[in-house]
């Protein structure tokens, strides 16, 4: 359903079976837990794993977690719905406001390095905070009486290269750069936290926030106040998104998996009014209802006809285990990884 077919030299498939991929926390469905796990594994194996050189680079290593953000945003967005974020990175802190059954948190091991990655999307509207948890996670992230304090340190933009003076992305800049200089760096989930409940506050939701010290986060196209800028050794990455699910979704498979109880429910109550009416005794008491029933189905063979509702009942149970079963094998074969080829 979600990963793309892989076919890897037998020189390179040991590297990538190494990967180990565990979901820590979610809220995903679960029908969807397995192809997204093992999606991710493949595709961190063919871009990060096997595109990794022998000599250890760090901006080597970062282009290709970026390749492996959009890669996997990529493959969510076509296979589940748009739109994702996807957050890659070690040690990193976030405040974000996810939509339901739509977050995963998974720990990627590869034998050389551990990274994080978060996947979720963003609701449609976000009830505002008490003021006094916004103060909470602010208070947390203030360096605590005779603690060390937050030390000052420049403050470069880095995303978007300029900003309008005035607007409103300007002020946006200007809030984290304050709230920044007041809050400690040594916790960056509280940091994250206040931030967010101060952006909130100021500007509205909904409001999606990572800090730390290296990460590749590869948010949703239609983005507002998108910020990216760095304080010290911290990079932090803030932007508002939110998405609304309009419109009516229809799903085939279970359409086709409810007719069977449907053609059944109406041959039974069919069979019952019928029943009723075509054989009373005493049709010339037949008023209303039963009168409009016993002229247009009594006088055709009503047993007979009502024998095709079973039928076709039959007919859609089949159908939907079949379809079911070819949805299993068609998930299974784009999932599959290629085996190691065995020793002779």
């Amino acid at each position: 359903l979600l990963a793309p077919t892989v076919v890897a030299a037998p020189h390179v498939l040991a590297r990538t079976m190494v990967v180990d991929v565990r979901l820590l926390k979610s809220d995903l469905p679960f029908k969807s837990r397995k192809p997204i796990t093992q999606a991710l594994q493949i595709l961190y194996g063919k871009v990060v794993v096997q595109g990794r050189s022998s000599k250890k680079d760090k901006n080597d290593k970062n282009v290709r977690l970026v390749d492996f953000a959009q890669a996997f945003k990529m493959s969510l967005d076509d296979n589940v719905g748009a739109h994702w974020h996807v957050l890659v990175g070690e040690n990193i802190g976030f405040a974000c406001k996810k939509r339901n059954q739509s977050m995963g948190l998974f720990k990627v091991e590869d034998g050389d390095s551990t990274v994080m990655v978060v996947i979720w999307q963003s609701p449609g509207i976000e009830e505002p905070e008490p003021s006094a948890a916004s103060a909470d996670a602010a208070s947390e992230a203030k360096p605590a009486e005779g603690g060390k304090a937050a030390e000052k340190h420049t403050v470069r933009v880095l995303e978007p290269s300029t900003v309008e003076k005035d607007s409103e992305l300007a002020s946006v800049v200007e809030t984290i750069k304050s709230e920044l200089a007041e809050l400690g760096e040594d916790d960056t989930q509280a940091l994250a936290q206040a931030l967010r409940a101060k952006l909130t506050a100021d500007f509205g939701t909904i409001w999606h926030v990572a800090i730390g010290h290296d990460f590749v986060l590869e948010a949703a196209e239609d983005r507002r106040n998108y910020v990216v800028l760095t304080t010290g050794k911290l990079r932090v990455c803030c932007f508002q998104h939110e998405q609304f699910k309009g419109g009516i979704q229809l799903d085939f498979g279970k359409m086709v998996a409810t007719l069977p109880y449907l053609f059944l429910t109406i041959m039974c109550f069919g069979f019952m009014t019928l029943n009723s009416v075509c054989k009373d005794a005493n049709p010339a008491a037949h008023t209303g209802f039963k009168a409009v029933v016993r002229d247009a189905f009594c006088q055709t063979d009503w047993e007979n006809n009502l024998q095709y509702f079973g039928g076709a009942a039959m007919v859609c149970l089949l159908f939907s285990k079949y379809n079911k079963r070819v949805a299993n094998m068609k998930i299974e074969k784009e999932i599959k990884i290629v085996e190691k080829p065995k020793k002779a």
